[in-house]
């Protein structure tokens, strides 16, 4: 299996924990409990630059690969692309809102109940299309050597918080997921 395909999938994989626990959060909120509004910071922030800087990136190189072996992936890689935008959008907006609930302003829960269902809907199912869809077809479509050439092109930067050296600013949110779950 191609290497980077293996990194995003694990990329995903902890989207997915992540998403898991901001849920949680948000239930907690919702339950007029109160949540963890530094860790939800963390994880927004996070959500914010590792897929924008890093994952997004290396898909975007094996996209362009998958659309040059088969035209008729145009439309679906564009659109994934552009979702990469909107998500990035919905990110940006949810950090921002964290921020003033965290600061104490008073929203409507409703509306942040469905601010969050939403997040965590769009991108739980763009992780499926691209892992449904666009993964096997470029595992199954690209050769060794394009692969070797995606690799020598992608950025490889470790992830700041599920990496071997978790970055200062992501130790409190490393901690916590080692603690909800010591896979």
């Amino acid at each position: 299996m191609a290497h980077i395909i293996e990194q995003l999938r694990r990329d995903h994989r902890n989207m997915r924990q992540l998403l898991d626990i901001i849920e949680r959060e948000m239930k907690a909120y919702h339950d007029d409990e109160f949540p963890d509004f530094d860790l939800l910071g963390m994880i927004a922030e996070y959500t914010v630059n590792y897929p924008e800087l890093i994952h997004h990136p290396k898909e975007n190189l094996v996209y362009q690969r998958l659309v040059s072996r088969d035209r008729t992936l145009q439309t679906a890689v564009g659109d994934l692309i552009d979702e990469h935008k909107r998500v990035a959008e919905m990110t940006k907006r949810l950090v921002a809102t964290i921020a003033r609930v965290a600061s104490d302003e008073q929203l409507p829960r409703d509306w942040l109940d469905s601010l969050v269902e939403t997040y965590l809907s769009v991108i739980r199912h763009h992780i499926m299309m691209e892992e449904e869809e666009l993964y096997p077809r470029a595992l199954a479509l690209l050769t060794q050597q394009e692969w070797a050439e995606i690799d020598a092109q992608a950025a490889n930067i470790e992830d700041p918080v599920f990496g071997s050296k978790v970055a200062a600013a992501y130790l409190y949110l490393h901690k916590r997921i080692t603690q909800e779950c010591p896979c």
